[in-house]
């Protein structure tokens, strides 16, 4: 049986929960972007190489399924392995356990690309990663398969003016903090940003946080898609918009484009499944018929 490779151990801490009482979504990111160090040192490419070469991995998309909850004091680990590696990319594997019950937290689906770090281009993988790759190469588990959100697919190309009529729920910019070792935002950052404004959405269309708590009803993520379209340096201005696309039993799906304030440029987007939860229940609950009247006029269809 192909080994997989231990590449994260940790826990929980509170700050890193949201109001719904669980880890938050970003935190799911920044747990597979620690994961890739680890499997970039399985391929040969080691932090010290990294710098000698000048050659490293950037995500180019993440699709995620969220499994079951992870609280505040949980113990959690990771464990990865490549699926595929292709010329320049490679698709690779990333399962999040509760470390103390076993059960799986989330799984992660990523693409990256094997990058210059001075021409700022893909690369192809040379034979050693390769060959490197090879005693723990494995296939996609059947959990990890999407069920609502394709992978490997794009939203259809925007930029700022396009989407008038969609809802801004981020305008900030890009600290240095924020940026990796490689000159970039890390991917945990662009989740952030997509969640923070999530809020404001919600807001927009009908369900405002002081009536959802008192009602005792929060907003969970089962599913999402992330793709990682250009570059974004330290200094950068963003925007994110966002729109509700369907309205499907008991789920929502959601589109966010974040922007290049400066140029218009679309830098990366996000499709998300969500569904309301019960925050004592700890379990989905249906739509009124009142709210889903609400819901409807704010859908719109991506062209």
């Amino acid at each position: 049986m192909t080994e997989f490779l231990d590449t994260f151990r940790g826990s929980v801490n509170t700050w890193e929960c949201d109001e719904v009482g669980h880890m938050n979504v970003q935190f799911y990111v920044a747990r597979a972007s620690d994961a890739a160090f680890y499997l970039r040192h399985a391929l040969s490419l080691s932090p010290s190489r990294v710098r000698a070469e000048g050659r490293a991995m950037v995500a180019l998309e993440e699709h995620i399924r969220f499994h079951r909850e992870l609280r505040a004091g949980d113990i959690m680990h990771m464990r990865s392995r490549p699926v595929e590696l292709r010329d320049k990319t490679m698709v690779s594997f990333h399962e999040l356990f509760n470390s103390a019950t076993g059960e799986t937290s989330a799984t992660v689906v990523a693409l990256s690309g094997h990058f210059d770090l001075e021409s700022r281009k893909l690369i192809p993988w040379p034979e050693e990663a390769r060959a490197a790759a090879a005693p723990f190469a494995g296939p996609l588990p059947p959990h990890a398969e999407p069920r609502s959100v394709p992978r490997e697919t794009r939203l259809p190309a925007k930029r700022l003016e396009d989407v008038g009529d969609f809802i801004e729920i981020y305008r900030g910019a890009v600290m240095p903090w924020e940026c990796d070792d490689f000159g970039h935002m890390n991917s945990r950052f662009y989740m952030a940003r997509f969640s923070d404004g999530a809020g404001h959405l919600w807001q927009a269309i009908g369900f405002d946080k002081p009536t959802m708590l008192a009602k005792r009803r929060g907003t969970v993520v089962l599913e999402l898609r992330l793709n990682y379209l250009r570059e974004v340096r330290s200094g950068a201005m963003l925007v994110v918009k966002s729109t509700l696309t369907r309205v499907e039993g008991r789920t929502l799906t959601f589109v966010h484009y974040m922007f290049d304030a400066e140029t218009g440029e679309a830098v990366a987007t996000g499709e998300v499944i969500a569904i309301m939860l019960d925050l004592d229940a700890r379990k989905s609950v249906a739509f009124t018929d009142e709210e889903r009247a609400r819901l409807m006029p704010h859908v719109r269809a991506l062209a």
